[in-house]
């Protein structure tokens, strides 16, 4: 298998990840419209963020499988950060103000308050805090909770390619499971450390470990792959686990679980033939950071224009089908006119403060260029 079908596969998993996560948000959205009207709201017993497990796990596979090559090399963690940084960092404070700007402009749209500058403060830095009314820990661009789990990954694994590949990832994976049972065992309420030792942190090593199976060559057949992405993606969105008594008890397990076995399918199986849905879905995966961030401005706008237009008139299910797609347009737009302008900017200057690596790249290190040429022709999908 090529790294290009490996891209593709993980990127159209990531579309569908972020679609996940705007469905259920504007089907919350949905039961506001509805109560408006004095109408029961549209009811479902599918899990939407289940996108957020399927998010973490390919995280884990990528920083692997992009990063491999760089372990115990010189500058390999500062390229490493610098990048990760690059990639998730300016979008993120670019909405983040944008939330605070708003906040200023038409406090009603809010759900909740804007906290101090305490607050805004550790939003900006990726550090968990309380939201203003103490309900949960969120910055505030509430999203934001999961990019706080992702810098933990970024900090964690860099400081880990230090040492040689597979003693870091004994390393990482002696840390990350330590913390969780550590937690659990202290009873730590710090609000940090609670956080960032969370179990959810592990479903970043089952992207860890897919990447490393993928790496040692293991492939599944086209039908394995479908039979296992289809049970984990059914597994992971809904209740059928309990009804066949195989639920577990354990959240990471639960969810993190299955979103492993659908990512895994998608790393570890062929790649799907070329046609209009497969462009569309590795199109959605190139948008789907784009698509995370911006969802809840767009629905919650289009919820203020629909009530105002007396959409509650209309059935209830129309909303959510103008929304998210709406929000899929807005996420394209800034994809290609902000997200790939920012980022052809910040690798330039990466590039220009990045130690130089060395002339002759061995095997692994081709690998890993060869991905990262993969995923830049895939950018320029529509």
């Amino acid at each position: 298998m090529k790294p290009k079908s490996v891209i593709a596969n993980l990127q159209i998993c990531r579309g569908i990840a972020a679609l996940l996560v705007v469905i259920g948000h504007s089907l919350h959205d949905l039961d506001a419209i509805a109560a408006r009207a004095g109408l029961d709201g549209v009811h479902s017993s599918i899990n939407w963020g289940a996108g957020i497990d399927i998010f973490f796990v390919i995280s884990g596979f990528i920083m692997v499988h992009v990063a491999a090559a760089d372990f115990g090399t010189s500058g390999g963690a500062q390229r490493f950060l610098l990048r990760r940084l690059a990639r998730i960092a300016p979008m993120y404070w670019l909405v983040t103000t944008a939330l605070i700007v708003g906040a200023f402009v038409a406090p009603g749209l809010l759900n909740v308050p804007i906290g101090g500058a305490w607050h805004i403060f550790t939003s900006y830095f990726f550090i968990p805090d309380w939201r203003s009314d103490m309900s949960v820990v969120r910055p505030v661009m509430a999203l934001g909770w999961t990019l706080n789990y992702e810098m933990l990954f970024y900090a964690a694994f860099a400081a880990a390619m230090f040492l040689p590949f597979t003693r870091a990832i004994v390393v990482l994976t002696i840390v990350f499971i330590g913390a969780t049972v550590a937690k659990s065992a202290l009873d730590i309420r710090q609000t940090q450390l609670a956080f960032w030792m969370d179990p959810i942190i592990l479903e970043f090593l089952f992207g860890v470990y897919i990447a490393i199976a993928y790496r040692a060559g293991w492939r599944l057949s086209a039908p394995a792959a479908l039979a296992l992405g289809s049970f984990g993606f059914i597994a992971a969105t809904t209740a059928l686990p309990e009804a066949l008594g195989l639920a577990l008890p354990i959240n990471f397990l639960r969810y993190g679980a299955p979103a492993a076995m659908l990512v895994g399918s998608a790393a570890l199986g062929p790649g799907l033939p070329d046609g209009l849905l497969t462009r569309f879905g590795i199109g959605l995966g190139n948008a789907s950071y784009a698509l995370y961030l911006c969802h809840p401005f767009v629905i919650r706008l289009l919820r203020e224009v629909w009530l105002r237009a007396g959409g509650a008139a209309l059935p209830l299910i129309a909303y959510c089908v103008v929304s998210v797609f709406g929000a899929v347009m807005v996420a394209f737009a800034l994809h290609r006119f902000v997200e790939r302008p920012l980022a052809k900017v910040l690798e330039g200057w990466i590039k220009g403060r990045s130690p130089r690596q060395s002339a002759a790249p061995n095997e692994s290190e081709r690998e890993s260029i060869a991905f990262r040429q993969d995923q830049r022709a895939l950018e320029t999908i529509p």
